[in-house]
């Protein structure tokens, strides 16, 4: 979550252009810091507990404080697939929320934990995916241990989690011209309306009576206190820190 990590720079009133920074696969990250290759990534779980549990790294910060319950993973396909395989799109959309929902259950964790742990797939110690799943965080460097009680990870949550919100696209389109990576502003609701499909995405919903929720809300992330309103994102930009 780049962008969540510029947020938390800038709170702390660091400018990004000071920071180098790289990209390196997620898998890797911790073998990089070792060698000191670098002084600290941004990552999904569970390379950060991978860091902390081998004594490498601590976490100075959770993407739960940064901005709660913000959006996390995608499910992105080619305009062609959208298009000429729309049935399959929607059959692979159907088995994503009824996975989420499963891994909703608490009890399921551990095992999900378990497959996620082998090597064909994540390939990190089972106990720190468990931990992570369950909401426990060991810090590292002796810092104890911070334990989520209503902010771990949640998959479905009513269906809250699985819909793709218009103005979490416009949100990011907004951190680019925030921290110069763009120099144009786009027409915000008009290129996320292209690439976010709620149409469809509501279609499956209500075929498995999932929720449908609202978007286009004013929002606010943790360590800002300026209200993102997608409808004026301008206003956003010209008061956040950068």
């Amino acid at each position: 979550m780049i962008y969540g990590m510029r947020n938390w720079l800038a709170a702390c009133g660091v400018n990004a252009k000071s920071v180098g920074i790289i990209t390196i696969p997620p898998p890797q990250m911790v073998a990089n810091m070792k060698v000191d290759n670098m002084e600290g990534f941004c990552v999904g779980e569970p390379w950060n507990g991978v860091a902390a549990s081998q004594g490498i790294g601590f976490t100075q910060i959770s993407s739960q404080d940064i901005w709660k319950n913000h959006p996390e993973k995608a499910l992105v396909v080619n305009k062609a697939f959208s298009e000429t395989d729309k049935e399959d799109l929607k059959n692979v959309m159907k088995a994503l929320i009824e996975a989420c929902r499963w891994l909703d259950v608490m009890s399921n964790r551990k095992k999900a934990a378990l497959i996620l742990s082998k090597p064909n797939y994540v390939n990190a110690p089972v106990q720190v995916i468990e931990a992570r799943l369950m909401g426990s965080t060991e810090i590292g460097c002796d810092l104890g241990v911070q334990k989520y009680k209503d902010d771990y990870m949640l998959f479905y949550n009513n269906g809250i989690v699985n819909m793709p919100k218009v103005s979490y696209g416009i949100w990011f389109m907004a951190q680019y011209m925030r921290f110069g990576m763009i120099s144009t502003a786009p027409n915000y609701q008009e290129v996320a309306q292209k690439l976010i499909m709620t149409d469809l995405y509501n279609e499956v919903a209500k075929s498995m009576a999932v929720p449908v929720q609202e978007d286009m809300k004013p929002f606010k992330t943790n360590l800002e206190t300026i209200v993102f309103d997608p409808k004026n994102p301008a206003q956003y930009i010209a008061g956040a820190k950068k």
